[in-house]
C-alpha cells in the first residue's frame, strides 16, 4: 500500500538529471553506454537524449553526447543570484592577489562541498587540477578545510544527518577516516574558529579556512590553500588562521548589507 506521506517523485525527471551527472562525469558518452549507466534500453535512452537535445542541455556530435551550452547560463544565474558569491568575490580576489595562493569560495549542499568561486595567486599551484574539478559536487566534508569549517558550524541535527552513513574516503595518508575524529576536530573547529587541512586532500598542499555566518546561519566558508614548502608548519598554526579569519569577518559584516 502507497504512504501517503511519502514526497512523490516523477522518475522520468530523475534519469534526465541520471544523464546529464553522467556525461558531465564521463566528459562525453554515446547511447550505448549510457542505457547501459541508466539501465534503460538504447531506444528509450535515444529518446531522453534527443528530447534533451530539444531543449538544449544535451549537444551530439560524431555519435557522443555531452552536456549542451544551455546548461551554462543556469549555473550563472544561480551563482550571480547568490549574496555569498556577490560579497565574496572580491575579497577572494583579494587573498589571492597579496597572498599569491589560492583561495576558494566553498558552500554545502545535499551533504557535497560545492565550489562557489576561486581565485589563483601567481604563485598559486593546483590550478590545472581544480580545473578538472570544477563543478563537480565532491565528499570532501571530512578532508577538505572549507567543508570542515561549514560542517562545524552547521546546526547540530543538520550535519548529524549528513554523517549518518557518510563515508570517510582516504584521499591521503592523513585523510580522517574515523568519525569518533572527526567529531573532534569539528569541536575543536568551532572553538578555534577556522579549520585546517594538512595534507589531507591532497599530498603536498596545506589549507586553512574560515566559516562566514551570520545571525547563526551558516553561508559557506573561504579558504586558503598553499603548497606545504611556502606554507610552513608555524605559518599555517599561526599567521594563516588569522589572516583568514580576517578576510571571513569582512564578508561577514558585507553580507549583512542589504
Amino acid at each position: 500500500m502507497n504512504d501517503d506521506r511519502s514526497p512523490r517523485r516523477i522518475k522520468s525527471v530523475g534519469i534526465a538529471f541520471d544523464i546529464l551527472k553522467i556525461l558531465r562525469n564521463e566528459g562525453g558518452a554515446r547511447v550505448t553506454e549510457i542505457a547501459e549507466a541508466i539501465n534503460r534500453t538504447p531506444g528509450t535512452t535515444h529518446t531522453y537524449l534527443a528530447t534533451m537535445c530539444d531543449k538544449g542541455y544535451v549537444r551530439v556530435e560524431d555519435g557522443e553526447y555531452q552536456v549542451g551550452l544551455f546548461a551554462l547560463p543556469l549555473g550563472e544565474y544561480v551563482r550571480a543570484n547568490s549574496k555569498l558569491y556577490q560579497v565574496g568575490k572580491p575579497e577572494v580576489d583579494k587573498l589571492a592577489r597579496e597572498t599569491g595562493e589560492a583561495a576558494h569560495l566553498v558552500v554545502e549542499s545535499h551533504g557535497r562541498e560545492i565550489l562557489l568561486y576561486e581565485q589563483f595567486g601567481p604563485d598559486a599551484v593546483g590550478e590545472d587540477l581544480y580545473a578538472r574539478i570544477k563543478g563537480y559536487p565532491r565528499r570532501n566534508l571530512h578532508c577538505s578545510a572549507a567543508s570542515k569549517a561549514i560542517l562545524a558550524h552547521l546546526d547540530e541535527s543538520r550535519r548529524n544527518e549528513i554523517l549518518d552513513g557518510y563515508q570517510l574516503v582516504s584521499r591521503t595518508p592523513n585523510t580522517i577516516t574515523k568519525e569518533e575524529v572527526l567529531r573532534e576536530e569539528l569541536e575543536q573547529v568551532r572553538s578555534d574558529g577556522y579549520a585546517s587541512n594538512d595534507e589531507e586532500q591532497i599530498t603536498g598542499v596545506r589549507a586553512v579556512a574560515a566559516p562566514i555566518v551570520h545571525e547563526e546561519t551558516i553561508y559557506g566558508a573561504i579558504s586558503l590553500s598553499a603548497p606545504t614548502s611556502r606554507m610552513p608548519q608555524d605559518q599555517f598554526m599561526k599567521t594563516a588562521p588569522e589572516q583568514i579569519l580576517d578576510v571571513a569577518n569582512v564578508i561577514e559584516v558585507n553580507i549583512q548589507t542589504p
